[in-house]
């Protein structure tokens, strides 16, 4: 009886894995423009520089104990892969996209920002504003800005995200205002 329960329990799991409300669209997918092996290299106004390799890009459903649904990711990591006798990985996610499943909006996450989680919907409707770069003028760049406090240092408060590129542009709690100054693809 118990093995009959368990089999049906896992077959159940494993088909609601592959219902479309859980999966993340072509069009969600395509928020992120990074590929593995790119490298971004960021200035501050304080002329330091800071550089963002592109080490991993997951597409998962997440699992374990208690999910109770099973709402597929896209991550991207940046940070370098552990060697091969490392225990730890040290490498922190830049980017989640992550799918609502039958309750919620898909979100998105960016890394260090202060308010966390955005609704991906709000996100693609924003107004596009210009931006000059090193890379000429870019049409396509949207506000990604926190309604709390600037108190917090070492946190991200606004993103300037272009959709062709990611991330062009983040401002810090710290008054640090830091532009994407090179980026390299490796194809």
């Amino acid at each position: 009886m118990k093995k009959n329960l368990f089999y049906i329990l896992f077959f159940f799991t494993s088909i609601s894995c592959f219902q479309p409300r859980y999966k993340l669209s072509e069009k969600e997918k395509e928020f992120n423009p990074y590929q593995e092996g790119d490298l971004l290299i960021f200035e501050s106004n304080s002329k330091k520089i800071d550089t963002f390799y592109i080490s991993k890009i997951d597409l998962v459903f997440n699992d374990g104990l208690g999910i109770i649904e099973y709402k597929q990711a896209l991550r991207v990591y940046e940070g370098k892969a552990p060697k091969e006798n490392e225990f730890h990985d040290k490498r922190t996610f830049l980017l989640e996209i992550r799918s609502g499943g039958s309750k919620e909006q898909t979100f998105i996450e960016l890394r260090d920002f202060i308010d966390g989680k955005q609704n991906y919907s709000d996100l693609i409707e924003k107004p596009t504003d210009k931006l000059e770069t090193n890379f000429g003028v870019l049409e396509d760049i949207i506000s990604i800005k926190s309604n709390k406090s600037l108190d917090y240092d070492s946190k991200i408060y606004e993103y300037f995200w272009s959709f062709e590129k990611g991330i062009v542009r983040f401002k810090k709690g710290d008054s640090s205002i830091w532009t994407l100054k090179d980026f390299k693809r490796y194809d």
